[in-house]
């Protein structure tokens, strides 16, 4: 049996979203997230995937949240590290510096919108009307300090964007001594309009929710004959929210259930774990909050036990595994 993992979209309640369904598919289901023959992650799940491939626990993760922003020690650390990194650091200092990142945010936010193919912008113009309202400057030296550069050797692929070609990035597909994997992980996570894209030749790469929040085709192009993806962004179709956060999330489910169409088509067997009714109201509105985070984590353990413990699930799980 050939064993993808896909893990969403979702800012910092996905990262608590993810650490409750992971730890919950490891003790309930005896699915150890590292042994999977293909991770996938975008954007939050890139950061995820990227822990994960480089030999981070489940039961980290969870302490992490559960911790609110804690980190317990490395493998092979002895010492800790600083909790939860600053997201959202402002890129200017002045009113016009403000303007200017202001106009080259707007183009990165048209691209991400509109994506055809168009010539790389002149240096000149790069420098002059630079994207991104903010740094995250501390995520970075993290991600520096705690990820090794090289590319895990299992299969580990993060979805970006190229806004110059408009085509979406599997990074990590072919690794390439150019693009470390904390770079790899910086550009998933390069919300447009948010951060600035990430350099990688001629390429502008931002975050690969712009494509896609999960991108799960890819791991039935693998070959994979179980999938299963957390979808943070998303909703259980059958105990759907309200009908207003229902509306922010149903783009998500519309790509999401095309991906899960071409899987099946390929012959793979598909586990969705995604948030109820509950968990949406509990996510809210503002998927980048620092706080109260642990609450998230626990609803999704909680769910994912509840999803794990059915008969379909329990029959699917058994015939993969057979």
């Amino acid at each position: 049996m050939t064993l993808g993992l896909v893990l969403g979209a979702g800012g910092t309640v996905g990262l608590a979203y993810h650490a409750g369904v992971l730890r919950a598919l490891e003790r309930e289901a005896g699915i150890v997230p590292n042994d999977a023959d293909l991770v996938i992650g975008t954007s939050a799940g890139s950061v995820i995937s990227a822990y994960l491939r480089s030999g981070w626990t489940t039961e980290q993760m969870w302490d992490l949240v559960l911790s609110d922003g804690d980190l317990p020690p490395a493998p092979g650390d002895e010492g800790g590290v600083d909790g939860l990194p600053e997201l959202f650091r402002l890129a200017f200092t002045t009113p016009l510096d403000g303007a200017r990142r202001a106009l080259g945010s707007a183009f990165v936010l048209s691209r991400t919108m509109l994506r055809v193919p168009v010539p790389a912008l002149p240096a000149l113009l790069r420098r002059a009307f630079p994207a991104g309202m903010f740094y995250m400057a501390e995520g970075r030296k993290r991600f520096r300090s705690e990820l090794p550069e090289a590319w895990p050797d299992k299969p580990t692929w993060l979805i970006a964007v190229d806004i110059v070609s408009g085509r979406r990035m599997v990074l990590g597909r072919r690794p390439s001594r150019s693009l470390t994997l904390p770079q790899a992980v910086m550009a998933s996570c390069a919300i447009p309009g948010l951060y600035p894209p990430v350099r990688y030749g001629r390429r502008e790469l931002i975050d690969g929710g712009a494509h896609s929040t999960t991108n799960l085709d890819l791991a039935a192009r693998f070959g994979c004959d179980l999938i299963v993806g957390a979808v943070p962004m998303g909703y259980d179709e059958n105990d759907p929210p309200g009908t207003i956060l229902r509306a922010t999330r149903r783009l998500a489910n519309r790509s999401l259930a095309t991906e899960v169409a071409t899987a099946k088509r390929n012959g793979a067997k598909v586990l969705l774990l995604m948030p109820s009714a509950q968990e949406v109201a509990l996510h809210g509105v503002n998927m980048m909050r620092a706080a109260n985070l642990f609450p998230v984590a626990q609803a999704a353990y909680d769910t994912t036990c509840r999803r794990l413990a059915t008969e379909p699930v329990r029959a699917m799980l058994a015939e993969a595994a057979a």
